[in-house]
């Protein structure tokens, strides 16, 4: 809608997890790195967590652009509720598999096989469950004897595991001390610093074919950091809203007084006074 108004190609701060619009601050390197090499080198369980909005999905989707072609996977996203023999049924609906399966090790078998060939003919399969926080200690332990399927050179498939930090508290209780111990690589989103935000904000615009200077005036960057507390997430979602606000009132560039308003309504009305001083400090 207002792509025009500011010289754009597309929408820079749509919330979909685009791996074109990641920006990688230190976090997201290390995040990145860290799965292609737990992936690419069969290191079995690989564990990424973060807070709600730190981009979690779309570093795993940047990663999954990058890794070889060689390789399947699954994404689980419904993890709400979920029994160990729910988890087993949609793991077997995300590989395809078919038959009559009517306990645990009958999918355990199939599964089994299903991976056993895809090594033989050189293919790297990698299961994603997203949201694992939601799992109980029941369903987490089935996905430890996941692992069990490996032959004695190689893991049979990778497991990533992605959550918020309750993730990390469930998988410190004593009865998944052997899912925690099978972890091999591990990486913990952190928020964005606040002279990252300018970059985080330049590239997305970037990336939609606009230029940060041409659209907003220096010093907003600090009402971004503090409306968002390093969230990309919140970052992109009132960059958002300023940009149709501004449009609407045919505003260009865009400056720190604009954006404070815009932040304000949107629930930053108790940092009104970190606003201003963070704008006599600027």
């Amino acid at each position: 809608m207002y792509e025009e108004f500011f010289g754009l190609n597309e929408s820079p701060f749509s919330l979909t997890p685009d791996p074109r619009f990641l920006w990688l601050s230190e976090t997201h390197q290390e995040g990145l790195a860290a799965l292609i090499y737990g992936i690419t080198r069969h290191k079995g369980f690989l564990l990424l967590t973060g807070e709600v909005g730190t981009g979690k999905t779309t570093l795993l989707r940047a990663a999954l652009s990058q890794i070889p072609p060689d390789t399947d996977t699954a994404l689980v996203l419904n993890t709400v509720g979920i029994t160990p023999i729910d988890l087993l049924k949609l793991i077997a609906a995300e590989f395809g598999l078919e038959g009559n399966f009517e306990s645990t090790a009958d999918y355990l078998i199939a599964l089994n096989r299903m991976l056993l060939e895809r090594l033989r003919i050189g293919r790297n399969t990698v299961l994603i469950i997203d949201e694992a926080q939601n799992l109980d200690s029941e369903t987490l332990e089935e996905i430890r004897l996941l692992s069990n399927l490996e032959t004695d050179t190689a893991k049979l498939m990778q497991i990533v595991l992605t959550g918020q930090p309750e993730l990390l508290k469930k998988l410190e209780a004593p009865g998944l001390r052997q899912l925690r111990q099978r972890i091999a690589v591990e990486h913990h989103m952190e928020v964005l610093q606040p002279d990252e935000v300018k970059p985080y904000l330049s590239h997305r615009l970037g990336v939609a074919g606009g230029t940060y200077s041409d659209i907003f005036e220096p010093d907003c960057e600090p009402i971004f950091s503090w409306f968002s507390d390093g969230c990309p997430r919140l970052i992109s979602l009132l960059a958002d809203r300023v940009l149709l606000a501004a449009f609407s009132r045919e505003i260009r560039p865009i400056g720190p007084d604009f954006v404070e308003k815009k932040a304000k309504s949107m629930g930053g009305n108790k940092m009104s006074g970190v606003f201003g001083e963070l704008r006599r400090e600027n």
